[in-house]
């Protein structure tokens, strides 16, 4: 294994051999301060990636997701196939949105992520998504919150525990 000196040595004779791509009359200085409408809008928005086939028809997709998400005014912007911006009239939709996820179109999953007004659209990470499991079989004596957050942490991580507190039969 290499050391940290010999890699930073590496990347420093990989700089060196690049050369000059750029000069500082290249750089241009923009302002730090994100305009509010901009935040704002951010807010809104989400990005959504499909999964198995990205190439679909594009305005079948859109009018599905808007019938399915039942939001009006939503803008729908494809930035590239299977990569799409989704800015919706209020947050309150958006979140609506979120906490029915996941979604999916034509046995496609929608990872959907939250727009970040700092982060461009090709940095977000969309290999993971959160989904409802339903965890039967267990005793009515055990069926405790922690029980379900247990077995459900032998998944993955644990979101939320929703118990049904009528009868227990729709354990989340």
């Amino acid at each position: 294994m290499e050391s940290k000196e010999e890699n930073e040595m590496r990347l420093a004779a990989l700089c060196k051999s690049l050369g000059h791509l750029w000069s500082e009359e290249d750089v241009v200085e923009i302002s730090d301060e994100i305009p509010q409408q901009k935040r704002e809008e951010c807010r809104r928005t989400l990005f959504g990636k499909l999964f198995s086939k990205p190439n679909v028809n594009y305005p079948t997709f859109i009018a599905t997701m808007t019938k399915a998400w039942k939001v009006e005014g939503v803008i729908c912007s494809q930035k590239e196939p299977g990569l799409f911006t989704f800015i919706f009239p209020t947050e309150e939709e958006k979140q609506r949105i979120l906490r029915n996820s996941p979604w999916s179109y034509s046995t496609n999953l929608l990872v959907l992520q939250q727009c970040l007004p700092e982060i461009p659209e090709h940095c977000y990470e969309f290999s993971k998504a959160a989904f409802w499991i339903r965890i039967g079989g267990v005793p009515p004596g055990w069926r405790i919150e922690k029980v379900f957050n247990d077995l459900g942490k032998r998944l993955r991580k644990v979101i939320e525990v929703q118990l049904d507190s009528i009868n227990h039969a729709q354990n989340k």
